[in-house]
């Protein structure tokens, strides 16, 4: 298998069994000892990552992210995923609403000795839209009809 073969199967393995499944039985297979995580406030190693998807899985149920594209570089990768909840804790400072949540996001994640060395914060994610799916937010035609009667 190829190198970069070999890194699709990392992420893949990175997202069912720790980020969804939260299973570190083989986390050693798939995080680099040094491994950092700048989201989530700097935090490093496995039990850091450990510690992160905890409290992430601790503000909304049924937590599950999909990845739905990726692009993998021998050292690299660019990862676009879907992650689905349900808004049933305290979110964002915004009591439950038990609301199902989508929330597309991209992120970079670079490897080391075949294994994720460190997951930088993500490139883009779309936060807009679930402060619109918890309806803090109005809609985005809302937003833009209130826009242009301001300028009337």
């Amino acid at each position: 298998m190829s190198t970069l073969e070999e890194n699709k199967v990392i992420m893949q393995r990175y997202f069912d069994e720790l980020m969804n499944n939260q299973d570190y039985s083989k986390a050693d297979e798939i995080i680099h000892e040094d491994f950092s995580y700048s989201w989530g406030g700097g935090l490093k190693g496995v039990e850091g990552h450990k510690q992160h998807i905890a409290d992430l899985h601790s503000r909304a149920s049924n937590l599950h992210i999909e990845i739905l594209d990726m692009a993998v570089e021998e050292n690299k990768a660019v990862v676009l995923q879907e992650w689905t909840a349900i808004h049933d804790k305290e979110l964002f400072g915004i009591p439950a609403t038990n609301k199902s949540l989508s929330n597309r996001m991209a992120g970079v994640v670079e490897f080391k000795d075949g294994k994720i060395f460190r997951s930088t914060t993500e490139i883009v994610r779309d936060m807009l839209s679930v402060f619109q799916q918890l309806g803090v937010l109005p809609s985005t035609e809302e937003i833009i009809r209130n826009y242009n009667n301001s300028l009337k």
